[in-house]
């Protein structure tokens, strides 16, 4: 396809030039990002996914969408054959509409002839990975690593991304010779810069798995130079396996000029507390008994819930969980009104309330915290413009964010946490959540 070249400001004295090499689907680049920037030094730059629903809220559709997409696309390369399903897929999510017929007609609807590993990266891509696994009907497992602490459970794999915040993934599970089934394996992150992360998984990966010779890297956007293309193509020889990079979105880019960063931020942050209703779900939901040890150190007894695929999923095991979500949905429904309600996921725990969110009707959105911390800023066209901060409700002692909340004027917001340590922490962000919307407000615990 013909080159695209684009020329974005971020701030003032900052810009980023991007040449597009394949854009297959035709997405306009605000179809799949807004640029921010980022408080950083490590990279002072953020491409802010429009259809994540991790920095801004979207229909809880889109990212599953997404998702699906990238599954099609796999596929397709896979076996040469195009599905005809895709098209309506990038229809819709150009369009913003059929978003819940669309979704059944690909959810469940691709076979896969052999065993397939598919493995989303936290804590941004967790629900991505899930949407990407969801469209498989079988030959289909999913896992999604973590940034969280399990000490009474061996990490199955550890590996390192060393431009995040947090840096070292994990994986857990209480069943690693299913996980050593697989014949391939998929590995999902909503961007691709330089491919050291990959790189850093797969050298992990190869000595779980020596026989496994197909690996692929979906993600929405790549944007590796020719130079880290051709590392990976060394790579393959050296390491006698392929590996399929799949994006929705392909180019380069180059960052110019320096942003002037403020010290002080338009954000809300609370320590003071009021009492806080959690309100319970009425169905039974499969756990796994962990405890997690916190950044600050306090100790996390609740649950884990099986629905996240934290600890793998089956394809067989996905259809259950999701009935039981939409069973919860069904009771949320009852807390609607007429207005427009944001449903809010909390760090890696994305895919439960997005996919809770889906059922809930028209006019629900979906946003999850982050710890990634964005720059504010209230120029023209900049795209984070509010954020809040609060302790994260369930790795207390990190720094969450969550961004662009007190101009939408929602009815409800439902705040859906998986695990609560310290109720008091959940109650401070409530708190921060009330200073910034009139929104009802329902806290839904999973173990609760």
């Amino acid at each position: 396809m013909q080159q695209q070249m684009s020329k974005l400001s971020i701030l003032p004295d900052y810009s980023i030039d991007i040449e597009i090499t394949s854009n297959p689907h035709k997405f306009e680049l605000t179809d799949l990002f807004k640029m921010a920037a980022r408080i950083n030094k490590k990279r002072q730059f953020l491409f802010v996914s429009t259809v994540l629903g991790k920095h801004l809220a979207v229909r809880p559709q889109v990212p599953l969408l997404t998702g699906a997409l990238l599954a099609l696309m796999y596929h397709e390369n896979l076996t040469g054959d195009k599905a005809m399903t895709s098209d309506a897929v990038v229809k819709a999510l150009k369009d913003g509409n059929r978003f819940d017929e669309v979704q059944n007609s690909v959810e469940g609807s691709i076979e896969l002839a052999q065993e397939t590993l598919f493995i989303g990266f936290a804590e941004t891509a967790t629900a991505l990975g899930h949407a990407v696994f969801n469209a498989f009907h079988s030959n289909a497992m999913y896992i999604h690593t973590t940034r969280e602490v399990l000490p009474d459970l061996e990490p199955f794999i550890t590996f390192e991304e060393e431009h995040s915040h947090a840096t070292s993934h994990r994986i857990y599970t209480e069943d690693p010779e299913a996980l050593l089934q697989a014949k391939s394996i998929v590995l999902i992150d909503d961007e691709i810069t330089t491919g050291n992360t990959v790189i850093n998984i797969i050298q992990t990966l190869r000595k779980k798995f020596p026989l496994v010779r197909q690996y692929a890297v979906l993600s929405i956007l790549d944007w590796r130079s020719e130079q880290q293309q051709m590392l990976f193509k060394n790579l393959e020889d050296q390491w006698d396996i392929s590996i399929e990079f799949i994006a929705i979105m392909c180019g380069h880019f180059s960052c110019s000029g320096t942003p002037s960063l403020t010290s002080i931020q338009p954000s809300v942050q609370t320590q003071s507390a009021q009492d806080m209703t959690l309100w319970p779900i009425q169905v039974s939901a499969d756990r796994k008994t962990f405890q997690s040890v916190a950044e600050n150190g306090l100790v996390n007894k609740q649950p884990y819930l099986v629905a996240t695929g934290r600890f793998m999923l089956t394809s067989k095991q996905h259809v259950q969980q999701k009935e039981m979500l939409q069973v919860i949905a069904q009771q949320l429904k009852g807390l609607r009104t007429d207005g427009p309600a944001l449903v809010i996921g909390t760090g890696e725990f994305m895919y439960v309330p997005m996919q809770i969110a889906s059922y809930l009707g028209n006019d629900v959105y979906f946003q999850s915290t982050t710890r990634s911390p964005i720059y504010c800023s209230d120029d023209v066209g900049y795209v984070i413009t509010e954020k809040i901060a609060f302790e994260s409700p369930e790795n207390n002692g990190v720094q969450n964010y969550l961004y662009n909340v007190e101009s939408q004027s929602y009815t409800e917001l439902f705040v859906v946490v998986e695990r609560i340590a310290s109720k008091e922490v959940v109650a401070r962000m409530v708190k921060a959540l009330q200073e910034v919307s009139s929104a009802t407000i329902y806290v839904i615990c999973m173990h609760e």
